[in-house]
Parts: structure tokens; C-alpha cells; sequence
């Protein structure tokens, strides 16, 4: 398995327990949460409970990664339930094309470790992560309503997919 990938600005690495802190200001953003398929963590603990996968990747057999820009923890990028892929990335550092980057070196270490696919699942009022999916070659391949209900909201989903093996 490999431990990290290095971009040009970016180090993704397997995650700690030192990055509960750090991972905890990003999900406690209720920004950077808006469409995710959680609320807003509000105490410590749900961070730790919800990193016990991605520190411990035989929890559920993931394939994720930190994302460090300059030592400092600025995402999560990978695949929380092959090939289903998630990442979320503090606010302050969107639009500068870190997620972007993050996702290209990625698919290219998913692609070189043999895997077949990527799948999202994303909300359709989440127009930048769509939009960052389509860059990297995801297509649509379904829709469906009524598919999360988060506060007492109902969120859609549209499905998407990369197939590593055209791409």
C-alpha cells in the first residue's frame, strides 16, 4: 500500500491521530459541510469516531489520504468505501486548484494500483465538485432523489464514474 503521494504544492499521506485536530476545524465548517452526507461536527469525539476509518483503513477498507499543503493538513482525498470516492477541503483554501491536483494524483495512483473505477455520489446543488469531477473525466451514470436526509433536509444524488481503465 502505498504511504504518500507528492503533487508540485501538495503531500498526501495516511492519516494519525494528529490529524483529528486539524481534520476537526475542517468538519466543523459548516461551509466546507454543506454537502456532505453529515452535519457540522460540534464535539471532538464525532471527528475521532469518523477518522477511525481512515487512520485504521481495515475498519472499512479504505484507501485515504490526508492532504498537507506547507505541513499543514488541508483535506482528505480518497476512496472511504472502494471504489466510492469523498473529499472534503477547508475553505480557505478552495479555488486555488488544490483539489484538483489532489484529484489527478489520485486517479493515477488508483489507475497504477490496477483499480477498475471510481464512483461519486454528490449533490446536485454542489456545482464545484461536480464541475471538479468532470474536469478529471467522471461521467454521469444515474440520479436519484430523496437520497440523504440530513437536519431534516432531503438531498438528491447524481452518480458518477471514471472508468480507469479508458481514462
Amino acid at each position: 500500500m502505498v504511504e504518500e503521494i507528492r503533487t508540485e504544492r501538495l503531500l498526501l499521506r495516511r492519516a494519525t491521530a494528529d490529524d483529528i485536530a486539524p481534520m476537526h476545524r475542517i468538519l466543523s465548517n459548516a461551509e466546507a459541510m454543506r454537502y456532505w452526507s453529515s452535519l457540522p461536527h460540534t464535539e471532538i469525539g464525532q471527528t475521532e469516531a469518523w477518522m477511525a476509518s481512515t487512520i485504521d483503513p481495515s475498519v472499512q477498507g479504505g484507501d485515504e489520504f490526508i492532504v498537507m499543503l506547507n505541513g499543514e493538513v488541508i483535506g482528505k482525498m480518497g476512496c472511504w468505501k472502494p471504489p466510492e470516492i469523498g473529499f472534503i477541503f477547508d475553505p480557505a483554501c478552495w479555488g486555488r486548484g488544490y483539489a484538483s491536483e489532489a484529484l489527478d494524483a489520485f486517479i493515477d495512483y488508483r489507475r497504477n494500483a490496477g483499480g477498475e473505477e471510481i464512483t461519486a455520489d454528490v449533490d446536485p446543488r454542489n456545482a464545484a465538485a461536480i464541475a471538479l469531477l468532470a474536469k478529471a473525466g467522471f461521467e454521469e451514470a444515474g440520479r436519484a432523489k430523496r437520497t440523504w436526509q440530513l437536519g431534516g433536509e432531503w438531498c438528491d444524488s447524481i452518480y458518477l464514474k471514471l472508468d480507469l481503465k479508458r481514462a
